[in-house]
Order: structure tokens, then C-alpha cells, then sequence
């Protein structure tokens, strides 16, 4: 207390010229500091011979949240990753190593099951926000609320590409075709170049938007808060159609290059024609569907708020199985191969049987399951709203190590 009294006093007596070079340095020092902190940087993915930004003519089509292969069951617990807050709703996995959005405004890449951290970064304003991650390279932020919404880093050179002010970003950005599609909340779509961050087009929708959008043919389509799904020419961002269905739509269509299939919280499902948006089948469902779901062959699989998962056909909407849990389901439906995983409001991970929906595995987290679950390798990793990132690898595979 003495020291800080005899610490003002000195500030009182000091001469204006030095106190005004002291009030210079401290400013630097803070800036300095705060600069070191907000652009950390880390280096992920290896450099390959693969064209950076593709072509025009390239399409870099979703893979419907399906995996060729997985992890064999039983899985357990072998690394828990600690964050400082939840992770957003995807994380990523990049060979070993794993790169984790927060709630709070950082990224963070470690390695898997290696408890090394690569790096980690702060984003502006420690805005929270979304992200898509392209060619296993370039991670692409799109921010709540920062000045520059839409930003491009480049996890090879280390370093952001680019950053620009796309509005008020309420979804993932798409990469598709060089180009970065985004649907803003307050009623704008626009088209970048993922090359440099220029803006191609952009274009009013009349509607506030949540969501993620699709590719098309030469469409790009998405749902908006009023239940609406538009269809935009990618080349001007000119309305092609447009089609109302019952409730908000919040996560992105799927296509299976014949059929648009998108589900909303209206509590359906509906295939569309993609020529001109008119509904070719639709049904209800019990409870509002706020994930995107997932499609292998012949089979699209919905979850809902209901805590029911549905394995629909594709040809007519008909219902091949239904399961159910006791709580709401977090995530977006994961299809690995022949088993489904997905995450609930009761903090366990679940997997079900393709076929037939039978349960076949089950953990339990410390929080509620929110982050989309993934593969890598033999690795199958999930976050839970408890700020952890949990990490799990067939039981068989450690005993043998």
C-alpha cells in the first residue's frame, strides 16, 4: 500500500516531458503486447504438389459426413485435450494432428494422442464464429462479429492469405470451385476468390440466414430463417428459384447429383428437384432437425431435437428404421462405413448400425455433446461442451502397444 501511495506521488512530482515519454512507452508495450498475442501462428499441414486454390471447374463436393473407414469397436478413452473453452461445431483432423475452433475466439492445433501442442491462435476481437477447412490446408474463419468477418489462413505458410469484411457471418463458409461461398445473417449472399479474398459477387436474399449453403450444379443453394430455400447461379449470384418449406432452416442441403435433400426445425425432410427447386417428396419427423444430415448410397440419415436419429430412403422419403435416445441429439449424424456415430444432449457419444440402427457402442464425456465427431485414421475424436476434445482408438490397438 506504502509503495503504491510513494509510486503516485512520484507520478504527481515527475516532470511533463518525462511523464510523457513513460505514457509512450507503456502504450508501446501494451500494443506490442497485445499484437503478440492476437497473431500467433502455427504451422500444420505439409506441402503437396496439388494445385492450391483448384480451378473454376473444380467442385470439392462435400463427402455428406461419411468415411470410408474408421476405427473397429470397442473404442476407448485415450487422450483428453484440454481447451479454453467448447470447441465450435466441427473440429478437423489433418493427418496427426488436429485443429480445434473455440467459443471464445482461439485455435489450437495439437498432435493426436501425442500431447504436444503445434500452435494456437487468437482471432479478432475474440469473436467467436464458424469455420471450413479446404484441401487440408487453407482454414477458412467466417466471424460473428469482428471488422474483417472473413478470413483466410494458410496452415503451410504458417500465416493469414487474407481478410475481409463479409458482414456479419451466422454459418461455415463453403469452399468450392477456388471460390468461398457465405451466407450472412443479415440478408446477403457473396462469392469470394479463395486465392486473394476478392469479392466476385454479392447479392441481396431478402432473408436472414444461419446456415451453411450447398453446391448445385451450377447452383449454389441454401435455407434461410424463414424456411426458404434459394437457389443462386454461382457465376452471378442471380436468383434461380426459390422454394418455401415449414420452419427455420439452419444446416446445409445435401445433393446426391440427381436430388437436394434438406432438413429444417419445421420437424421434415424434403428431396427437391434441383432444376427448379419443386418438391419431389416430403415428411414429417419427430422433433425440429438443427444438423445438417448424413448420406451414404441410398440412405440419408436425420437426427432431431427429440433425441430420434432416422434412416430415411432416398427414392421416397420411406422410413428404414428409427432409434432413440433420452435427450436431444448435439451433432450432425457420422456415417464410418457401416456404423453411424452421433453425440447428445446427455453427454455421451453413441454409435448404431447402419442397417438397422442397433446400438452397438456408447461413451460417456463430461459435458454435453455439441461438436461433430470425426475420423482420422484409427482415431475417432469428438469435443463436448466441458472444453475438452476426447480422443479414441480401437481398445485392441492399445493393448497391443
Amino acid at each position: 500500500m506504502v509503495a503504491a501511495v510513494l509510486l503516485w506521488l512520484g507520478f504527481l512530482i515527475m516532470p511533463k516531458r518525462i511523464l510523457m515519454k513513460l505514457e509512450r512507452y507503456l502504450a508501446a508495450v501494451l500494443f506490442l503486447s497485445f499484437f503478440l498475442t492476437g497473431c500467433s501462428s502455427f504451422k500444420v499441414a505439409k506441402p503437396t504438389p496439388t494445385d492450391d486454390f483448384g480451378s473454376p471447374e473444380y467442385l470439392d463436393i462435400s463427402n455428406h459426413n461419411f468415411f470410408h473407414e474408421g476405427p473397429e469397436l470397442p473404442l476407448q478413452e485415450i487422450d483428453r485435450i484440454s481447451l479454453t473453452a467448447a470447441p465450435i461445431e466441427n473440429i478437423f483432423a489433418i493427418g496427426e494432428s488436429v485443429v480445434m475452433v473455440t467459443k471464445n475466439g482461439r485455435v489450437y492445433a495439437n498432435r493426436i494422442n501425442g500431447k504436444k501442442i503445434r500452435g494456437k491462435l487468437k482471432l479478432e476481437n475474440n469473436s467467436e464464429g464458424f469455420a471450413t477447412l479446404h484441401n487440408d490446408r487453407y482454414l477458412i474463419f467466417a466471424l460473428k462479429l469482428a471488422q474483417k468477418t472473413l478470413q483466410c489462413y494458410d496452415l503451410i505458410r504458417g500465416k493469414y492469405l487474407w481478410k475481409v469484411n463479409a458482414g456479419l457471418q451466422g454459418g461455415a463458409p463453403l469452399v468450392a470451385d477456388s471460390s468461398v461461398y457465405v451466407i450472412s445473417r443479415f440478408k446477403h449472399a457473396s462469392r469470394y476468390s479463395l486465392a486473394s479474398g476478392r469479392r466476385l459477387w454479392k447479392k441481396r436474399t431478402d432473408s436472414f440466414a444461419h446456415t451453411t449453403p450447398g453446391i448445385v450444379n451450377d447452383l449454389v443453394v441454401f435455407g434461410t430463417d424463414e424456411g426458404k430455400v434459394k437457389a443462386l447461379f454461382r457465376k452471378n449470384g442471380e436468383a434461380a428459384w426459390e422454394t418455401e418449406l415449414k420452419g427455420p432452416i439452419y444446416n446445409a442441403p445435401i445433393f446426391d447429383g440427381r436430388t437436394i435433400y434438406i432438413s429444417s426445425v419445421g420437424n421434415t425432410v424434403t428431396a427437391l428437384n434441383p432444376e427448379n427447386g419443386t418438391i419431389e417428396w416430403s415428411r414429417m419427423i419427430d422433433g425440429g432437425s438443427w444438423r445438417t444430415p448424413a448420406l451414404k448410397d441410398t440412405t440419408l440419415i436425420v437426427t432431431s431435437s427429440n433425441g430420434k436419429i432416422y434412416a430415411l430412403n432416398t427414392r421416397d422419403g420411406a422410413e428404414l428404421w428409427i432409434h432413440s435416445i433420452a435427450a436431444p441429439i448435439g451433432t450432425s449424424p457420422v456415417i464410418v462405413d457401416d456404423l453411424i456415430y452421433f453425440g447428445g444432449a446427455d453427454n455421451f457419444i453413441y454409435a448404431v448400425t447402419l442397417a438397422d440402427g442397433n446400438p452397438v457402442w456408447q461413451a460417456e464425456l463430461r459435458g454435453r455433446v455439441r461438436t461433430n465427431p470425426v475420423v482420422s485414421g484409427d482415431y475417432l475424436l469428438v469435443g463436448s461442451e466441458n472444453k475438452y476434445v476426447y480422443v479414441f482408438e480401437h481398445a485392441a490397438e492399445r493393448s497391443q502397444k
